[in-house]
């Protein structure tokens, strides 16, 4: 298996919340969700069928025809570490 390792950063706000609300949890699975989002909105011109099949084949799919993922992902690094700033009230 092939690996690819990617530092990155993060320039929008995420919300990205554990269990409890409060904490920040940054999980693979969120970030498989933005990827997904972004595929869809960059291949809009495929026809919904097209769509579908393609994105099955990299993200996996449920159903009748269940696929795992073409790839996996890892967070290296624990984000409970890193300082997250609050903004302040507004009244």
């Amino acid at each position: 298996m092939s690996s690819i390792m990617f530092r990155c950063e993060v320039l929008t706000p995420l919300f990205l919340s554990g269990a409890n609300g409060q904490d920040a949890e940054l999980r693979p699975s969120s970030i498989k969700g933005l990827m997904r989002f972004w595929w869809r909105a960059l291949n809009g011109h495929f026809t919904l069928s097209e769509l579908r099949e393609e994105e099955a084949k990299i993200f996996g799919c449920g159903g009748e025809e269940a696929r795992r993922s073409s790839f996996s992902l890892r967070i290296l690094q624990d984000i409970s570490s890193v300082i997250i700033e609050k903004k302040p009230e507004e009244k």
